[in-house]
């Protein structure tokens, strides 16, 4: 379980402190906002009122103990800028900022913010690269030649084992692991006698190119 704290409570800063204590996490959550801080009370460890760009005040809450700080201020670079530069200066381990442009993300890799995220660009990325194909479910990408696809299995698949479609000699892709859609089931590494359902998910990892062919299947 990872100590997260969560700056600014706007759309995406709420749903990254929910999502993470969903799964368990330890929360803070701290935003200006007396609603903001309302509304995410109940789907985090703790929800704070402050205003961050006070450093003593927002060192006093422990913050450079926390395993992530995420900020996220939305268009407002001064405030993001100058929390990003306190967390920095208090010795946080991790601060994940998100940046509203160009300019913004300069700002804060000048100040040395460990990852800069374009929340809006990565979903629109995301959503485009799924609808590119018709077989692709998910996708998780590492680095910028291989990737994880979760996909629907191509016609061909259904009804046949693994050894018989030789996924891995044909496409040079891995199979590790498959997903019942009807059931949820998961099947981490399934061994080559598993038999493909028209209800299975695939989730494979490879490199882009070999993945686009057998999404083209």
């Amino acid at each position: 379980m990872a100590q997260v704290a969560v700056i600014g409570l706007g759309r995406f800063g709420h749903h990254v402190a929910r999502q993470l204590h969903l799964a368990g996490h330890d929360v803070l959550a701290i935003d200006i906002s007396a609603d903001h801080v309302q509304n995410i009370k109940d789907h985090s460890s703790r929800a704070v009122v402050l205003d961050a760009r006070d450093k003593n005040r927002l060192d006093a809450l422990g913050i450079r103990d926390f395993d992530v700080v995420v900020v996220s201020l939305g268009e407002r670079i001064d405030a993001s800028a100058l929390v990003a530069l306190h967390l920095k200066e208090v010795g946080c381990r991790r601060i994940v900022t998100k940046a509203g442009s160009e300019d913004h993300a300069k700002l804060l890799d000048v100040i040395g913010v460990h990852e800069i995220i374009f929340p809006e660009r990565e979903a629109a990325a995301h959503l485009a690269h799924r609808l590119a194909s018709a077989n692709l479910l998910d996708y998780v990408p590492l680095g910028d030649d291989h990737s994880i696809h979760e996909m629907a299995p191509p016609e061909p698949f259904i009804g046949k084992t693994l050894e018989e479609i030789k996924i891995r000699s044909r496409f040079g892709i891995q199979v590790i692991g498959i997903r019942d859609m009807l059931t949820q089931e998961v099947h981490i590494n399934p061994d080559s006698k598993f038999r493909i359902k028209d209800s299975d998910a695939l989730l494979v990892l490879g490199r882009n190119r070999d993945l686009k062919r057998l999404n083209e299947l």
